[in-house]
């Protein structure tokens, strides 16, 4: 925007131009012709070169136009002729309503180039104002200020913050962006140890009107930054605890009641004055061992959890048979694989996955179908139902289902059992922190895949493992 003024120099020294050129050039006419018109006619020609002379330049040349014009008409067009004297009462009544009508021509001319002018103007901050109310909703405080460098053709502005030690700059726009106060033309606080600084001309009294929305545009801006940054933390903070809370319940208990079996059958074994049977030793000896490896896996599971959650596990991809990582998974499932049906084709393509590390994901879903599979107080008779591991593939992906016909988990929280610590009861059949599903979800995750939960069609869980498929040339499929 350009200060605030009737009109610019430019278009003043153009009107005044023009005017000298128009009277010139009518009057050498009009004298070279042998004055063919009245003077009435030749003074609305003058009147109308007056119009022009003040729609371009303003009122200034305007005047000058209606004061000059009748002279020059009394010199070379009334006679006598290159005298100023009037013999003819006519002439002087018209050259009087000349400029009697000239000036008042040349007042409402000025007075409607001067609406016009301002009239842009206002469009101009209309337009302006628009478009910082829509960066202030939906961009970035940088955008904010690039507009504002372009609003007032500034050569560089900056939003600094100030330290201890100096100013920090926030965002900034332009070539050479101030990198203090010191630096710049304007300087204005946005509260919060936060300053505006712009390198440029100084802004007029209207244009300061526009800027002080910007300074207000700008602090809103800042202000919501810092309660989105409020938001993040408390955010975090509330997961912290929550996370904190869920160790803490699911350790309480999970790692005291394995700790209190050991202590207490080694208690035991430590009697000297009883002389335990053989079956009964070996009782405690089988419960010091069980317990010790629920506690092992438990603590093997709290250090995957946090390896994958501080992002330093590293999956080795490459061309993997599913076939064979099944068998490896179900070699090292501690407990009854006798009941695990194997179904996979052997036309499977090979997979793109870390072998080591989808192997011990599907070990874990085949452990919980199992433990989830064992028979219910209400049907002891029945013996365990059947989990089945079949596959399935698509253009792009490979399918491995690990099917159950245990209770299932409800839609609602089937994303709840992805998390940590988080278990379908409080009395988990498979006694564990529950973290099973959810170093599942992150492994697979972390070699391309994904894990989903979905219903058996006659009762139970299925989990779906979708890992990327390999080309016939050795290259993953992507098509």
């Amino acid at each position: 925007m350009t200060r605030e003024q009737a009109l610019p120099l430019r278009r003043r020294a153009a009107g005044f131009a023009l005017a000298a050129g128009a009277l010139a050039g009518l009057t050498f006419v009009l004298v070279a012709t042998n004055r063919p018109l009245t003077v009435a006619t030749s003074l609305s020609l003058y009147l109308l070169a007056l119009v022009a002379v003040t729609a371009v330049g303003g009122q200034w040349p305007g005047l000058v136009t209606a004061v000059a014009a009748p002279l020059i008409v009394n010199w070379f067009l009334i006679p006598p002729y290159h005298t100023l004297r009037i013999s003819n009462r006519d002439n002087l009544i018209e050259l009087g309503v000349f400029v009697s009508v000239a000036v008042i021509v040349a007042w409402f001319v000025s007075v409607s180039a001067r609406n016009a002018a301002a009239a842009r103007l206002m469009a101009r901050e209309a337009t302006t104002l628009a478009q910082l109310s829509e960066a202030g909703l939906r961009e970035p405080l940088g955008d904010i200020v690039s507009l504002l460098r372009e609003t007032f053709g500034f050569d560089g502005v900056s939003v600094l913050r100030e330290e201890s030690r100096g100013y920090s700059v926030i965002a900034s726009s332009g070539p050479r962006p101030p990198m203090s106060p010191d630096d710049g033309d304007v300087s204005d606080h946005l509260g919060q140890k936060f300053i505006l600084v712009a390198r440029g001309t100084r802004p007029g009294e209207r244009e300061r009107r526009i800027l002080d929305v910007f300074l207000g545009q700008l602090a809103k801006s800042l202000e919501q930054e810092r309660l989105q940054r409020v938001e993040l933390e408390a955010e975090s903070l509330a997961k912290t605890d929550e996370l904190r809370t869920a160790i803490l319940r699911a350790v309480s208990h999970d790692l005291r009641s394995p700790l209190a079996s050991i202590k207490a059958s080694v208690s035991s074994l430590r009697q000297d004055d009883i002389e335990w049977p053989d079956d009964v030793e070996a009782e405690f000896l089988e419960s010091i061992e069980g317990q010790t490896d629920r506690l092992t896996s438990i603590v093997l599971n709290l250090l995957d959890l946090s390896r994958i959650e501080a992002g330093v596990l590293r999956p080795a991809t490459g061309p993997t048979s599913l076939d064979d990582v099944v068998a490896a998974a179900l070699r090292n499932v501690d407990a009854d694989t006798s009941i695990v049906d194997v179904a996979i084709g052997s036309d499977s393509p090979e997979i793109l996955a870390d072998a080591a590390l989808l192997e011990r994901a599907i070990a874990n879903l085949v452990a919980n179908a199992i433990a989830w599979s064992k028979p219910s107080p209400n049907n002891q008779g029945l013996g365990p139902t059947r989990v089945r591991i079949e596959s399935g593939q698509t253009d792009c992906e490979v399918h491995l289902r690990v099917v159950d016909h245990g209770p299932g988990i409800p839609g609602p929280m089937r994303k709840e059992v992805m998390q940590p610590f988080h278990r379908l009861t409080d009395s988990s059949v498979t006694g564990g922190l529950g973290l099973g599903l959810a170093i599942v979800d992150r492994l697979i995750a972390a070699m391309g895949g994904r894990l989903e939960l979905h219903d058996t069609p006659d009762g139970g869980l299925t989990a779906l493992v979708a890992m990327p498929r390999v080309a016939d040339g050795g290259m993953r499929d992507d098509t």
